[in-house]
């Protein structure tokens, strides 16, 4: 929630910035993102939870300016997740993202344009197991007491390589339309499973956060301020 509201304002101080800027762009959307979960549902059936898909959801938003000519920048938050369970074990994987954005902005025709684009930032990704029942204990899974444990690596490093196609219908009031993007979200750096308490999860799987990341969104673009004497 803090880092949710650190990019409302964010986003809010920009926008503010940018008001009498040709344009600025709002753009909600929802999106998916293929993580890397194949070795960690391989452990997971091993030890009777039930397995993740390979493609979770979420939603995001972000807020764009233009930097000087078709030179687009702005900060992109977003949060993709999934809970499944069976007759034992209850499992929720969350990963969220907050980064920075540049793009360069090529108008194909009066309603279309095309962004190649890249982004950096910080992803975390995380998993809860809630024991439900059954004779297999958390302690001997995670060295964790209780029947709930989360484990996560922390923030870390990751880019964003992306092409977008915007279709935009311009009004009175400003320009209007749908953003489709996809791309690869990647972080070369290991993860280190851990525990809240700092301790780290042994026999965790060498996983990336890496994986195809999509995304569709409304593009909101109010027209121009009109300075008058």
């Amino acid at each position: 929630m803090r880092w949710a509201a650190f990019v409302v304002s964010f986003a809010v101080g920009i926008l503010r910035l940018s008001a009498q800027e040709p344009e600025a762009w709002l753009v909600p959307f929802g999106c998916a993102f293929e993580h890397d979960i194949q070795e960690f549902n391989q452990v997971f059936v091993r030890n009777n939870l039930p397995e993740f898909s390979r493609r979770i959801y979420g939603w995001g938003v972000e807020l764009r300016s233009l930097a000087g000519g078709n030179i687009l920048i702005g900060p992109m938050y977003f949060r993709v997740q999934e809970q499944v369970r069976n007759d034992s074990f209850q499992l929720r994987t969350e990963t969220w993202s907050i980064m920075g954005e540049a793009g360069l902005k090529l108008p194909i025709f009066g309603f279309m344009t095309v962004t190649p684009m890249i982004g950096l930032g910080g992803v975390q990704p995380a998993f809860q197991v809630k024991q439900l029942k059954g004779d297999v204990e958390l302690d001997s899974l995670l060295k964790a007491p209780g029947r709930m444990a989360s484990f996560s690596p922390g923030i870390k490093l990751a880019g964003l390589a992306a092409l977008e196609i915007s279709l935009n219908l311009p009004t009175k009031a400003g320009k209007y339309g749908v953003a489709l993007r996809g791309g690869y979200l990647y972080s070369p750096f290991a993860l280190r499973w851990c525990l809240p308490d700092g301790s780290e999860v042994r026999g965790a799987p060498d996983s990336r956060i890496r994986g195809f990341w999509v995304s569709a969104g409304l593009t909101l673009i109010p027209a121009p301020e009109v300075e008058t004497e």
